[in-house]
């Protein structure tokens, strides 16, 4: 009897644990994308829209394009790129008051541990202009990982499917961060 009342003790005490459990994903989670930017090209010119709070780091050494993509996403870089690695990610309207700007930095990730999430990757460029081809890849959100001169930075993407023309698709990422 003492041994049944111990375990049964031993499995209320474990099944009672006090820790506040906060769901909500943390600020640096590899696969959360917080916001993006919309752009056609490469032309800064060209009407760029952001959505939501984009927690990026491009330190203007790259920019994607275009965002959204269906099939070649375009990386034009000030200086050549080694590597490209998406991650899948997941967009969440958290943390639109955040300064990512003093949380994120070129030492967040690591390269092993995006090379472990990562579901594409191109190694071995050496190009400041070139395009890849993601339509293989399932529609929705994807961080976008590049290695310039031996150090990570990264954007976010939307990639969408076969047959919505550009204007549905803007529709689709605009009501999700605006609603």
């Amino acid at each position: 009897m003492k041994k049944k009342l111990f375990i049964l003790i031993s499995i209320l005490a474990i099944s009672c644990n006090n820790d506040k459990t906060d769901t909500q994903t943390d600020k640096t989670s590899i696969n959360l994308i917080t916001g993006i930017n919309l752009r056609e090209t490469s032309d800064d010119s060209e009407l760029q829209l952001q959505f939501g709070n984009p927690n990026i780091l491009t330190n203007n050494k790259f920019l994607i394009y275009p965002n959204p993509v269906n099939e070649s996403v375009n990386i034009l870089a000030q200086e050549n790129v080694t590597d490209v690695w998406l991650v899948s990610a997941n967009p969440e309207k958290i943390y639109q008051d955040v300064n990512f700007n003093n949380i994120l930095n070129t030492n967040l990730y690591s390269e092993q541990s995006i090379i472990s999430h990562s579901i594409f990757s191109s190694n071995k460029q050496s190009s400041k202009n070139f395009s890849i081809n993601i339509s293989s890849l399932a529609k929705g959100y994807y961080k976008v990982f590049i290695k310039i001169g031996g150090i990570i930075y990264w954007d976010n993407l939307y990639k969408y499917e076969n047959g919505g023309d550009n204007e549905e698709q803007f529709n689709t990422i605009k009501n999700f961060w605006t609603k």
